[in-house]
């Protein structure tokens, strides 16, 4: 409850920023929301990942990240036809991409044994790729 509480601060502090409650500030609320679920679901295959005794087939690999994909998928997918209707920046997917990009990559390169130190450096690492170019993309 707590993180949809100061998820909410986001549009307030957008809508105090614009001076008026535009509505923007509810895309911002709603991508970033997006973005974070998957992430999310991302982070949790390459734990489950690395109790993996040896690289599974591809097949296997897939049915693992299936749920990571279709959220990372649905995202790009999804601010790709926003912004194509003109809804949203229309650069605003590269972010999306960037996520996508990496759970592809994930999926084919199991974290077999990593450590999670490693796991979190890395998601922290594409999430601040993905902050710098969804700021870069907003415009």
């Amino acid at each position: 409850m707590r993180r949809l509480v100061a998820a909410l601060a986001a549009p307030a502090a957008f809508w105090i920023g614009v001076g008026t409650a535009d509505p923007r500030g509810w895309w911002l609320f709603g991508l970033i929301w997006f973005q974070s679920a998957a992430s999310i679901v991302y982070a949790y295959l390459r734990l489950e990942q690395r109790e993996l005794k040896a690289v599974p087939g591809l097949a296997a690999r897939l049915r693992m990240a299936q749920r990571a994909l279709a959220y990372t998928t649905f995202n790009a997918a999804a601010t790709a036809v926003l912004a194509a209707l003109g809804l949203l920046p229309a650069l605003l997917p590269v972010p999306y991409l960037v996520q996508w990009v990496e759970a592809v990559w994930g999926t084919l390169n199991p974290a077999v044994g990593r450590r999670p130190t490693a796991i979190g450096l890395r998601q922290l690492v594409v999430s601040v790729i993905f902050t710098i170019a969804f700021i870069l993309t907003w415009r």
